[in-house]
């Protein structure tokens, strides 16, 4: 199945930001039903529909297709960078 990674990704984005498939669906201007044959028949979803589920869950068309580029929400990604810097701060405390 060659699109299966793309709804692999979007099934546990949504789970992760707690939506449903109907929701993200529904987002895109599709019905579950629709989604779903998309997903039965191994097709992608049109470029603008796939656009509206990535900003639905926060990423980006390129992760969705390719598993490729950022999965994080910008604000979440800004907050994982000051995290990493925290920490990092944190060990050269200890360590002085």
């Amino acid at each position: 199945m060659k699109c299966a990674g793309f709804y692999n990704r979007v099934k546990s984005l949504a789970k992760m930001n707690g939506k449903t498939l109907e929701f993200v669906a529904g987002e895109a201007g599709l019905t579950l039903a629709s989604y779903n044959s998309y997903r039965r028949y191994d097709n992608l979803p049109r470029a603008d529909e796939a656009l509206a589920m990535a900003r639905t869950l926060g990423t980006t068309v390129e992760f969705l297709v390719a598993g490729d580029g950022p999965n994080l929400r910008p604000a979440e990604k800004a907050l994982s960078d000051i995290q990493a810097v925290l920490d990092g701060y944190g060990k050269s405390r200890g360590k002085t």
